[in-house]
């Protein structure tokens, strides 16, 4: 997310049994989320990385989401049902994430998947592509996509938070 000067963004950060999570957005719209890091000053860097505008912390947890993440990372089944902030976002991307968010908890689907529902069934790789400039992972949930032939294929996050948030879901991932 690259945000222009005069843009009031706000953050929020909190404790997960993963490590420190943060999410951002403006307008009332989370339009990023960064997976838990060891230190509270770790997140709100990654947060604040890419945006020139104003940047102020508060307790507004997007409607409930800060309480959701935490679950989430505590192991237990959530469905994230949040409007997230898409503004700079190409259509494909859009229609990409939508379909990612299709994908249930516990369940994976494959790149040729999401492309077959955007419209574009030999788009597998723009698909992977697009999922890689996700900026609100898990809430997109991109690391249930994988490979056709079952493995794991890459992730905006490293293909080790792919796996983890994969195994904390239940999954077993083959490389």
């Amino acid at each position: 997310m690259r945000v222009e000067c005069g843009v009031r963004v706000v953050y929020h950060v909190f404790e997960t049994r993963m490590g420190w999570v943060g999410i951002a957005g403006a307008g009332g719209r989370l339009s990023r989320l960064v997976l838990p890091r060891r230190a509270k000053r770790e997140a709100v860097e990654a947060l604040r990385e890419g945006i020139s505008g104003e940047f102020v912390e508060t307790d507004h947890d997007f409607s409930g989401d800060a309480e959701r993440l935490a679950a989430y990372f505590a192991g237990e089944r959530v469905d994230f049902d949040c409007e997230p902030d898409t503004a700079g976002a190409s259509p494909f991307d859009v229609r990409v994430w939508a379909a990612a968010r299709e994908i249930g908890y516990g369940e994976v689907e494959t790149y040729g998947w999401i492309a077959a529902r955007t419209g574009q069934p030999g788009a597998a790789r723009a698909v992977g592509q697009a999922l890689g400039r996700n900026p609100i992972p898990v809430i997109v949930p991109c690391h249930r996509v994988i490979r056709s032939d079952g493995t794991l294929g890459g992730f905006g996050c490293g293909v080790d938070w792919k796996r983890r948030l994969l195994a904390l879901e239940g999954i077993g991932a083959r490389d």
